[in-house]
């Protein structure tokens, strides 16, 4: 996940599961290298989502009963980059 939303994630999940905080300089593919034969959950906003789409197999998507502003956003684009196996 983006440094923000790592920095939201409280104590209790870091005992039972590997949570690693991605950087823009982070090439995806080196870091899904990492967990061969492992599902990978890809949290985080807009440029996680852009640069990870490619890579993603299932889309789980929340969508809330909200019509305010909003400081993220999803792009339908990002369904179609799907698809990649690495």
């Amino acid at each position: 996940m983006g440094q923000r939303t790592f920095t939201s994630v409280p104590d209790f999940a870091f005992k039972d599961r590997d949570i690693l905080e991605i950087h823009a300089s982070d090439r995806p593919e080196e870091v899904l290298a990492c967990f061969p034969s492992r599902v990978v959950f890809i949290g985080g906003g807009p440029t996680v989502y852009a640069a990870y789409a490619p890579f993603i197999r299932h889309w789980d998507i929340n969508r809330l009963p909200y019509n305010g502003e909003a400081d993220r956003w999803f792009d339908p684009a990002w369904l179609l980059a799907g698809g990649h196996r690495p």
